[in-house]
C-alpha cells in the first residue's frame, strides 16, 4: 500500500514512523528544512517529552525544565499553580529535525516538493520547477494550519486564530515557571505567555484572534509586571497559525493529523501531545480509518469538549473576574491536574463555584462550561 503524507513536521514524521511497518511511505514538504520559521513556543508536557524518547534523542532539544506557571491577571495580580507533571521547553528546529531524519531512515522524503493538486488518488506536485503526477492509496495531511490537503479535499476547517512571539532579554519571576497572562486588553480570546529559557531570555508572546502584534507590544509596554522586567535585546521574531476546534479529520482515504485536523489543546494551543495520539492511534488501525477515528474521538473527545469550556472563558471575563479567579486559585489543590488532559480539572470545579461570591462571575462559568453550544 502506498501513501502520501503532506508535510514533514512532527506531524508528518511521526504518522510515518508509525506507519513504516503496514505502508511504503512518500512524505513531501515544501520548504528546504523542517522547523522553519518557528511557529511554537516549545512547551510540552513532561510526559509527551517522555514518549517522544521513542522515537528520537528527545534530550538533545531540551532548553529548560517547567514545574507549572503563574496565572497572572491584567492587574498584576497572580497565583502559582503547580500540576501532575511539570513541562518542558525544547527547541522545535532541533526535534523537527531529529524526526525527520529518523523518517528518512523508513520512508522516501521529497524536500522542496509542494503539493498543489489533488484528485481521488492522484496528486500534483512541483519540485525544482519541475511539474509531475503521482498515484497514492492513501493520502495524509500533515500540511499545518493551511492544509492544501484539507483545502484540494473540502475538509471543514477550524477556526484560526494567530500567534506572535519574541525570543528576548526577560527577568522571569522564576527560571522553572511559566507565566500566563489574562485579559482582554492583552488579547482577543486567548492569552498572552512568557517560557523562561534562562533566567533573563524568555520566549514572549501573544495569541489572538486578531492583531497579536498589537497585543504583544501592549503587553510589553503596558503590563503592570511584564513591562517592569522586559529588556531591550529581541533576539528572534516569530508567528504563525493556531487552529482552534477538532474537525472531522477523516474523508475517504484522506486524513488530517495536527494542526490540519485541528488537533490542538482549545486552552492553550499546544499540538504536539495530541498529534503524537494520533498518529500511534493511525498506526495501530491503518488501514480502517473509520476505526482509528472512532478510537481518537472516544478517548480524546472529552479533553477537547473541556478545553473549549475553558477557552471560552477567555471570551467572557473581565479584569475584576481575572482577580477573583486568582485569589481563589491560590487557595485551590491542582496537584492532579493534568496539563494534556483538562477534564482532569473538573474535579476542582465545586470548590471554585462554592468560593465565588460573586453572582455575575458564577453565571459567566455557568455559561462557559454548562450552557456550551
Amino acid at each position: 500500500m502506498k501513501v502520501a503524507i503532506v508535510g514533514a513536521g512532527p506531524a508528518g514524521t511521526l504518522t510515518s514512523l508509525n506507519l513504516s511497518e503496514k505502508a511504503e511511505i512518500v512524505i513531501f514538504e515544501a520548504k528546504q528544512s523542517p522547523g522553519f520559521p518557528v511557529k511554537c513556543g516549545g512547551l510540552i508536557s513532561e510526559d509527551c517529552f517522555k514518549e517522544l524518547k521513542k522515537y528520537c534523542k528527545v534530550e538533545r532539544s531540551l532548553i529548560n525544565k517547567i514545574r507549572g506557571a503563574f496565572f497572572i491577571s491584567p492587574s498584576g495580580k497572580y497565583a502559582e499553580v503547580a500540576g501532575k507533571t511539570g513541562s518542558a521547553v525544547i527547541e522545535r528546529k532541533i526535534l523537527d529535525s531529529m524526526l525527520l531524519k529518523e523518517a528518512g531512515k523508513i520512508a522516501d522524503i521529497r524536500m522542496k516538493s509542494r503539493v498543489f493538486e489533488i484528485s481521488e488518488n492522484t496528486i500534483k506536485i512541483v519540485s525544482q520547477k519541475e511539474k509531475y503526477s503521482e498515484a497514492f492509496d492513501a493520502v495524509i495531511g500533515a500540511d499545518g494550519a493551511e492544509s492544501i490537503v484539507a483545502k484540494e479535499l473540502g475538509f471543514e476547517r477550524p477556526e484560526i486564530f494567530s500567534g506572535k512571539q519574541y525570543l528576548m532579554e526577560f527577568e522571569a519571576i522564576q527560571k522553572d515557571m511559566v507565566e500566563l497572562y489574562f485579559g482582554k486588553r492583552y488579547s482577543d480570546g486567548f492569552f498572552g505567555y512568557a517560557i523562561p529559557l534562562s533566567e533573563d531570555v524568555a520566549r514572549v508572546g501573544v495569541v489572538s484572534r486578531e492583531n497579536p502584534s498589537q497585543y504583544l507590544e501592549r503587553l510589553i509596554d503596558e503590563h503592570p509586571s511584564v513591562s517592569e522586567r522586559i529588556g531591550r535585546s529581541v533576539f528572534e521574531v516569530n508567528s504563525g497559525a493556531i487552529p482552534i476546534g477538532l474537525i472531522n479529520f477523516v474523508m475517504g482515504n484522506a486524513v488530517l493529523i495536527g494542526d490540519a485536523a485541528g488537533m490542538v489543546k482549545p486552552y492553550t494551543g499546544g499540538g504536539i501531545y495530541y498529534l503524537l495520539k494520533a498518529a500511534e492511534m493511525l498506526g495501530e488501525f491503518f488501514p480502517d480509518l473509520r476505526k482509528f477515528r472512532q478510537t481518537y474521538m472516544s478517548r480524546l473527545s472529552r479533553e477537547y469538549t473541556v478545553g473549549e469550556r475553558i477557552r471560552r472563558l477567555y471570551d467572557i471575563l473581565d479584569t475584576k473576574d481575572y482577580d477573583t479567579l486568582v485569589e481563589i486559585a491560590r487557595e485551590i489543590d491542582f496537584s492532579e491536574v493534568h496539563m494534556d488532559r483538562p477534564s482532569t480539572a473538573l474535579s476542582a470545579l465545586p470548590k471554585i463555584f462554592k468560593m465565588v461570591k460573586n453572582v455575575s462571575l458564577a453565571s459567566k462559568m455557568v455559561r462557559a462550561f454548562f450552557q456550551f453550544q
